[in-house]
C-alpha cells in the first residue's frame, strides 16, 4: 500500500510541474505578445521571462524523467502505476484540439493546456517519458564500442581484484553469469537484478538450492526479473561495470561469509546479502516470495558450507 500512494505521489508530482510549465509558457507567450499589436513588456523583463521560461521548460524534462525512474525502486505490481498515471493523460492530451482563436476550449479544459505553447510542454514532457526509455542500442547494435563493455569478472583481472574475500567457484561461475545477463540486455552496467538472474542460471548452486528448498517458483521469479530489466531501457545504462548497489552486496556477503566462519564467499552468501537489501527490487522479488534474510540464514546453516568444486 505504501509503495501504490509512493508510485501515486510522484506521478502527481510530475503531472503538476508539467502543468505548471505549461501554464508560466502559454502566460509568457501572451506577456510578449503576439499578433500585429506590438510589446508592453520592457526590454530587461522579456529576456528575465525569457531564462525563467528556459529553465522551467529545462526543469519539466528533468522531473518527468527523474519521477519516471523512482519507478524501479518500486515492486512489479505497482511500478506500471508511474507510467499509466503520467503518460495516459498526457497522450490523450496531445491527440485533443487546439484551441482555435475566439472558440471556447474542448471538454473545457484549462486554456493554457490548449495552447501551441502550452502543449509544446506537454509534448516535450510525453517525448521525454516514452522516446527516452528506447534502446537505441537494440536497433543500432554496434552503436556501443566494444571497450565499452564491462571487463570479463575471471580472476585475476583489475575488476575481480576490487573485489572483497574469496570465492568459490560456484560463486565465480554465478558473477561471470552476472556479466553475461548484463551484455544480453546490451546493459553496460552490472547491477543485482544481474547478479539474481546469475545465481538462478547455476540449477546446482547452494543459493538455487536454498531459494527451490524455501518453495519458491524459479522460473517465475526469473520471469518477473527480466520484466523489469527490460523495461528499463537505455535510461539505467549510464554506470560503468559494477553498481553501488551490487558492490554492496557483494561486500556484505563478504561480511556474512566471516561471520558464519567459512574462509570462502558463496553462492549463498550472495544471496543473504542481496535479500538484505530492501530498497532493492531483486530482493523485493524474492522476498515478496518468501525468500526472506531469516530463512535463507536458516537454510545455509542446515546445508553446510558450499562445494568447492563447481556445479556441472
Amino acid at each position: 500500500m505504501k509503495q501504490a500512494m509512493s508510485a501515486v505521489l510522484i506521478s502527481f508530482i510530475v503531472l503538476g510541474v508539467i502543468a505548471a510549465a505549461a501554464w508560466f509558457v502559454t502566460r509568457s507567450a501572451e506577456a510578449l505578445g503576439t499578433g500585429p499589436l506590438p510589446s508592453t513588456l520592457p526590454p530587461r523583463n522579456a529576456y528575465i521571462l525569457t531564462i525563467a521560461t528556459g529553465l522551467l521548460s529545462f526543469a519539466t524534462g528533468g522531473v518527468t524523467l527523474l519521477g519516471v525512474r523512482q519507478a524501479k525502486f518500486f515492486t512489479p505490481q505497482f511500478a506500471w502505476l508511474v507510467y499509466l498515471i503520467v503518460s495516459v493523460p498526457l497522450v490523450l492530451l496531445l491527440f485533443t484540439p487546439l484551441q482555435r482563436f475566439d472558440h471556447p476550449a474542448f471538454f473545457g479544459l484549462p486554456p493554457f493546456l490548449m495552447s501551441s505553447a502550452g502543449r509544446t510542454v506537454v509534448a516535450v514532457a510525453v517525448g521525454a517519458l516514452l522516446l527516452g526509455a528506447l534502446d537505441l542500442r537494440r536497433v543500432m547494435p554496434g552503436l556501443v564500442h566494444e571497450s565499452a563493455r564491462p571487463v570479463p569478472l575471471v580472476p585475476g583481472t583489475t575488476v575481480v581484484r576490487g573485489l572483497p574475500g574469496r570465492f568459490t567457484p560456484n560463486a565465480w561461475r554465478a558473477l561471470s553469469f552476472m556479466q553475461e545477463e548484463a551484455q544480453r540486455f546490451d546493459h553496460a552496467y552490472m547491477g543485482t537484478e544481474h547478479l539474481l538472474l546469475g545465481l538462478l542460471r547455476d540449477s546446482g548452486s547452494q543459493a538455487t538450492r536454498v531459494i527451490q528448498n524455501l518453495g519458491t517458483d524459479l522460473p517465475a521469479v526469473k520471469s518477473q526479473l527480466e520484466v523489469v530489466i527490460g523495461r528499463r531501457g537505455s535510461l539505467y545504462t549510464g554506470t560503468s561495470g559494477l553498481t553501488r548497489r551490487c558492490q554492496r552486496v557483494i561486500e556484505g556477503a563478504s561480511r556474512v561469509a566471516r561471520g558464519d566462519g567459512e574462509r570462502m564467499v558463496s553462492t549463498g552468501h550472495l544471496l543473504q546479502a542481496l535479500v538484505e537489501q530492501p530498497e532493492d527490487v531483486a530482493a523485493q522479488l524474492l522476498v515478496s516470495s518468501g525468500v526472506t534474510a531469516e530463512r535463507v540464514s536458516a537454510e545455509l546453516r542446515h546445508l553446510g558450507p558450499e562445494t568447492e568444486e563447481p556445479s556441472p
